[in-house]
């Protein structure tokens, strides 16, 4: 393995918040870009958002913004334009997820910034889109999960009312085909020698999520009916109780529900009635009722054993706690320990991607507000008395002179 990243060289700016464009620079960052963070005196909103705080620090802001350099600069002082413009002439990338129009008000969009730095790949990141009717709308990943039809599909049946998953669906998607797109954009300048811009949007990834419910949208012409925990299509393959816990459990086939009988010692099951996926869905309620009943009289770890024993598709219904600590997922080395300025040692998610020859890395914990922002400057040949200037005139803030001056 070489001890490098793929993207070792390639450098990012990001004008973000919230969520979905910052993940996708965790990504970049533990493939080995260098990630600057801009952000305006005040800071990313998430910093002071959420429900848990250390020493005046978000659990939210340092759960995915890990790997970056922090750079705290007022972009509506001349001075602070000016830094930025030096700072994208030697940029390869930038990420944004403003409001549309935002960056174009800064002086900072695209065709701005095309015109100093050809090369440059421009991601970003929106609600709606450019729609005329959305364009200036808010939206959030709540928001979009709504509006998406996700949470239409997600509650118990047709008369439950609407569930939010308890994930940010879009916003990670976002982020994962921002990096993709990313990917591809960096590759193809390869060939062309060009940069260009890539618009996505939240509303966009979820109808990419629908994916198989989309399938039975187009077979029926109906609104798909939320099926709990059960699967839309597949009987039994569903979470059931049991005694002490719940297991995920079915047959994904028709070959499968013999093996799945037998294993909860049911063969009388294994009749005309429910031989087929097609028969067990039309009989879904009373075959759910006697399962249930089933599941219940052994622990989740003994099923799990009988299951494994017979190859038969199952897995235990995990809390965070469960699964980060398990030895599956210790073994592929996804939670990565980081060192924070002021909380120490703190356990951040790598992305899990495996190279043969590159490595994946966790670069740093998440940056304080303006931590490296006298570093940035002083890369872009900014003096020490320069940059003080710009702390007193307020162009710039750096948490290493409130700590040390």
């Amino acid at each position: 393995m070489v001890n490098e990243g793929v993207f070792k060289g390639v450098k990012v700016l990001e004008f973000t918040h919230w969520l979905s464009a910052p993940y996708c620079g965790n990504i970049l960052s533990d493939l080995g870009a260098e990630i600057i963070k801009v952000e305006s005196p005040a800071g990313d909103q998430v910093r002071k958002s959420g429900s848990y705080f250390k020493d005046g620090e978000s659990f939210l802001y340092v759960a995915y913004n890990h790997g970056k350099k922090g750079l705290s600069i007022n972009l509506k002082e001349e001075e602070g334009y000016e830094a930025i413009l030096k700072l994208i002439k030697g940029a390869d990338v930038i990420i944004e997820n403003f409001r549309p129009g935002t960056m174009d008000k800064l002086g900072l969009g695209y065709e701005k910034v095309k015109a100093i730095n050809p090369r440059l790949i421009y991601l970003s990141i929106s609600a709606f889109g450019y729609d005329p009717k959305y364009v200036k709308r808010p939206g959030m990943d709540p928001i979009i999960q709504g509006m998406g039809a996700v949470m239409s599909m997600t509650a118990e049946d047709e008369n439950s009312p609407p569930i939010l998953p308890g994930v940010p669906i879009a916003d990670n998607t976002t982020a994962f085909i921002g990096f993709g797109a990313i990917s591809a954009a960096l590759y193809e300048r390869e060939k062309s020698n060009m940069g260009q811009k890539i618009n996505i949007n939240l509303i966009d990834m979820m109808v990419l999520n629908l994916s198989t419910r989309f399938g039975q949208y187009i077979a029926t012409g109906e609104n798909p009916k939320p099926m709990g925990n059960q699967h839309s299509q597949v009987v039994p393959y569903q979470a059931f109780p049991t005694k002490d816990g719940w297991i995920m459990a079915g047959a994904q086939a028709d070959h499968a529900w013999e093996p799945f009988c037998r294993a909860i010692e049911r063969e009388d099951l294994l009749i005309e009635k429910y031989d087929t996926n097609h028969k067990r869905v039309n009989h879904r309620s009373e075959l759910a009722a006697i399962l249930d009943e089933v599941f219940q009289k052994k622990t989740t770890e003994e099923w799990c054993e009988r299951f494994e024993e017979r190859n038969v598709l199952h897995g235990p219904v995990w809390g965070i706690d469960e699964l980060v600590n398990s030895d599956l997922i210790k073994g592929h080395d996804v939670i990565a320990n980081s060192k924070h300025t002021k909380l120490g040692d703190v356990p951040v998610i790598k992305t899990p991607i495996h190279f043969s020859r590159s490595e994946v890395k966790v670069q740093s914990s998440s940056n304080l507000l303006g931590e490296h922002t006298r570093e940035i400057l002083e890369g872009i040949g900014y003096s020490d008395n320069e940059i003080d200037k710009l702390v007193e005139d307020g162009v710039v803030s750096s948490y290493e002179r409130t700590v040390t001056g």
